[in-house]
């Protein structure tokens, strides 16, 4: 006997496009090792996760998060482990600080002194992994996707010193993060390296006599409290951090659910990078009516520091090309891109 109801409903699916008759129910993590107070965190809580579950529930199905961030799970050294090993499902990875497992993502590290413009940059980004497979295939061996690359706005120096000329920072201790030690070599400071959750108190113990690090965390972090000193001298912004997904929970998923987070990732980047741009000048704003002095670095002087370093990406290549992985290719690559989209660095990096 056929069942009326049951074969009215399954025909009132097809033709309305209502939800399938077969959902899924998932439960997923997803950690950082920085607090929300950064703004790639604060995007994945504000829209990443909503917007995931409010279209899979377009689907048909239903989704719970657990939402771990500031070290909940995995400090900011452990999220990449964390994500591959499964014990999360996606993760705010900032590679920065995985430059022996990740090295071909540490690009804009080493190539310090281009753009400010972050939409710029995350453009050559993506192009860059296109051509540069070995880049995504590096993610892979750590069991994990990108789905949505991180930039962030551009690097300063932030100090409990005045700063009028580079040389002033010659014999003190300045902490940063991942292969933008680098950038201090040849000048005399000594570099340290941290990261932001450390920073203020590094500075107010006097470990660190300053940081360099990015325009939109000075004023969250309130680092201008203990290092009042800001001077501009626009490293440049930086490709720093990875939304990734475990490859298995990855692999496991049906196309459309594969199509919807992906979807709600790329918007993510958007508007993670869109935040991090206007989040700079706020930032200082706030920090000057905290107390903060800005002093900004001629060109020429930028010009100038940026050609008294050794080529730290020349260098960084043909170490890498020794470990088997093109090097030099990506960085020939990424310099070709960005002179395509119009990003001029102030010295051609690994040709002198």
């Amino acid at each position: 006997m056929i069942d009326l109801k049951t074969t009215g409903m399954a025909g009132l699916f097809v033709l309305t496009g209502a939800a399938p008759l077969l959902a899924d129910s998932y439960s997923w993590t997803v950690v950082a090792g920085h607090p929300p107070i950064t703004r790639g965190v604060s995007a994945i809580s504000d829209h990443f996760v909503p917007e995931v579950t409010k279209r899979l529930e377009a689907l048909g199905h239903t989704v719970q998060w657990t939402e771990a961030y500031a070290g909940a799970v995995a400090d900011v050294n452990g999220v990449l482990e964390a994500v591959g090993d499964g014990i999360a499902e996606f993760g705010y990875v900032p590679h920065l600080f995985e430059g022996d497992k990740l090295p071909l993502e540490q690009i804009s590290y080493v190539t310090p002194f281009g753009t400010d413009d972050l939409g710029k940059l995350m453009g050559v980004i993506d192009k860059l992994h296109d051509e540069i497979p070995e880049i995504d295939a590096g993610w892979a061996k750590n069991n994990q996707k990108v789905i949505a690359p991180v930039g962030i706005d551009t690097y300063h120096f932030v100090t409990k010193f005045p700063i009028e000329t580079p040389e002033d920072i010659a014999g003190h201790k300045i902490g940063t993060a991942g292969l933008a030690l680098n950038w201090l070599k040849g000048t005399g400071a000594t570099p340290v390296a941290g990261a932001l959750p450390s920073f203020y108190n590094a500075m107010s113990t006097g470990l660190y006599d300053g940081v360099l690090t990015f325009e939109s965390v000075v004023a969250p972090y309130k680092f201008y409290e203990v290092a009042p000193y800001v001077t501009k001298i626009n490293f440049g912004a930086q490709y720093a951090s990875a939304l990734t997904v475990n490859l298995d929970t990855w692999d496991s998923l049906p196309a459309d659910v594969q199509a919807a987070i992906q979807e709600v990732a790329d918007e993510y980047r958007d508007i993670a990078a869109e935040s991090y741009r206007d989040g700079g000048q706020k930032s200082l704003a706030k920090a000057v009516e905290g107390g903060a002095t800005i002093n900004e670095l001629s060109d020429e002087v930028r010009a100038a520091y940026a050609k008294k370093l050794p080529d730290i990406a020349g260098e960084w290549a043909k170490t890498l090309d020794a470990q088997g992985l093109p090097g030099t290719k990506t960085l020939e690559t990424y310099m070709r891109l960005s002179k395509e989209a119009g990003i001029n660095h102030v010295r051609a990096w690994g040709s002198m």
